[in-house]
């Protein structure tokens, strides 16, 4: 395989991964939302209004996960040393999959379980 062939199958790898990420990061981040969004505005508002505001602003960490998972699949596409970048990449995406899958569990454990 040649050196563009190589890249593109490791940006392919790179953006089919980038989907499961930003959604564990969309369920991970839902519960925090939803506390901050019920502490901002109370109960006032009516159930669409809340759910507006709580789908843009679980928008922004599955945003800024779905494009962290690019630029660490780039990195290793476009790099010389491919080994360590691919170890780089491996490590990113198990951060940027651990961290919302721990910490999102907790709190949705600690919503469902609050009095």
């Amino acid at each position: 395989m040649n050196r563009a062939s190589t890249a593109f199958v490791r940006l392919l790898v790179a953006h089919g991964l980038a989907y499961p990420v930003a959604i564990a990061w969309a369920f991970g981040s839902i519960p925090l939302v939803v506390v901050h969004v019920a502490s901002v505005v109370g109960l006032t508002l009516d159930d669409k209004e809340i759910a507006h505001r709580v789908l843009l602003l679980v928008a922004w960490p599955s945003i800024g996960s779905f494009v962290l998972e690019h630029a660490a699949g780039a990195t290793w596409a476009f790099a010389r040393n491919a080994a360590r970048m691919r170890r780089l990449f491996v490590a990113t995406t198990a951060v940027l999959l651990g961290v919302p899958v721990v910490g999102g569990g907790a709190s949705w454990i600690w919503l469902v379980t609050r009095p």
